[in-house]
């Protein structure tokens, strides 16, 4: 008798842990952007960047957690105040020596001023120092920020780019996710909607930079909408989905084949 009611007990167990692992922010940070101009690496002999370290003192931690990303917005601008559009700002993004996945980039050239990005690390072990590389030094009004969360699969589920007056819209087809938007904007305002929290939002010159993001609760297309029109904006979107919740029903039906099993070895 008591041997036949073992495997109802590990059938009662893996019902009841068919919920959904929760996507969980556990931290944010957005230093004072924008940072201003770069400075020279490596005991002042280049490259130009920020080298900064991420613990619990400096109030940011991704240690232990499943996934950390990071946006940035930028103008590329020379540290004289004239425009300069040769090449991508940023050349290398690292964490405690360890690159950072690109989900999008899009580089400020041409007539365009604006550059946005959004990276992304899986399964950060431990504290570290976050280490921003420019392709040169005429990089000025740069801004940052990181989230440090758990409950996500690996990976980037979903990337947009929107140009002009146009929003970027990410897919998320499970039932929680994590979207984020980069935005830049030379002139005018931005300012975010759709159920969107912002992290940063400042403004320096003629020059503003956002970023907003949202855990979502249901599967679905995502944007956020700026409120602006004109040239020189730049809006970037991407979409992490949750771990998927186990089947109620294949659970059920491995406990059921496991009380058949023991009690035909009972039996036997």
């Amino acid at each position: 008798m008591r041997a036949s009611l073992f495997p109802v007990s590990i059938a009662a167990v893996l019902l009841c842990s068919a919920a959904q692992a929760a996507v969980v922010l556990q931290d944010t940070y957005a230093p004072g952007s924008p940072l201003g101009v770069p400075t020279l690496l490596d005991g002042g002999t280049g490259p130009f960047g920020y080298e900064i370290n991420l613990n619990t003192t400096t109030e940011f931690s991704a240690a232990g957690h499943g996934k950390l990303v990071m946006v940035l917005s930028s103008k590329n601008e020379d540290q004289g105040g004239e425009s300069d559009f040769a090449g991508a700002p940023v050349a290398s993004i690292t964490y405690d020596g360890v690159s950072l996945n690109e989900a999008m980039f899009h580089n400020g050239g041409g007539t365009d001023r604006v550059s946005v990005g959004i990276y992304y690390l899986d399964n950060v072990a431990s504290d570290g120092t976050l280490r921003i590389e420019f392709a040169d030094g005429n990089q000025t009004e740069f801004g940052y920020g990181l989230y440090a969360l758990d409950g996500l699969k690996l990976g980037v589920q979903d990337v947009a780019e929107g140009t002009s007056d146009s929003a970027a819209t990410v897919s998320v087809t499970t039932s929680e996710g994590f979207v984020v938007q980069e935005a830049a904007r030379n002139n005018q305002s931005l300012s975010g909607g759709g159920g969107y929290t912002t992290l940063y939002n400042y403004s320096v010159q003629s020059y503003r930079g956002l970023s907003q993001y949202q855990i979502t609760t249901a599967a679905g297309d995502y944007f956020a909408p700026i409120n602006n029109t004109g040239s020189f904006k730049y809006v970037g979107g991407a979409a992490f989905e949750a771990i998927p919740e186990p089947s109620s029903s294949l659970l059920a039906i491995s406990g059921l084949a496991f009380l058949c099993l023991r009690r035909q070895r009972h039996q036997d």
